[in-house]
């Protein structure tokens, strides 16, 4: 009996120390859903992101600031995208595509960044739902 309570004592905190990581890690990414809005979001999976990497946008040496995000449509549907990444100040750079194909991957940078990104989508050519300002994402997401 002494030895079940042990391991569960060692066990235990191992477990929540774990489960803490795994929703830290998944804070980074907001995904942004308006009211009526379809599940096309889900579509735009994250498969990759590197900080560090070389980023012609951002100059011509690698910096161990620039972080980059590689996003790629998993739905068979086409869509219209709009991808943002935070920089250090807390503006989003954001990034609009039209008519990803399924299966096509994006890639999307910023300079000094935090890490977070945020994520929309809608139909291709779908103009019942437009995609928020450059004003709008800085104000609602900092």
């Amino acid at each position: 009996m002494k030895k079940l309570i042990l391991s569960i004592l060692i066990t235990l905190p191992i477990i929540m120390i774990m489960a803490f990581k795994t929703g830290e890690t998944d804070k980074k990414s907001i995904t942004v859903r308006q009211p009526g809005e379809n599940e096309l979001v889900d579509c735009l999976v994250k498969y990759k992101s590197n900080w560090g990497e070389t980023c012609t946008q951002c100059g011509t040496a690698a910096s161990p600031d620039t972080y980059i995000v590689y996003v790629k449509n998993t739905c068979s549907k086409k869509l219209d995208v709009m991808v943002g990444v935070q920089e250090e100040s807390k503006w989003w750079r954001l990034s609009t595509f039209y008519g990803v194909n399924s299966s096509d991957t994006l890639r999307i940078y910023a300079c000094k960044g935090t890490g977070k990104w945020l994520k929309w989508a809608r139909e291709a050519n779908d103009k019942s739902f437009t995609f928020p300002t450059q004003k709008e994402v800085n104000e609602q997401y900092k």
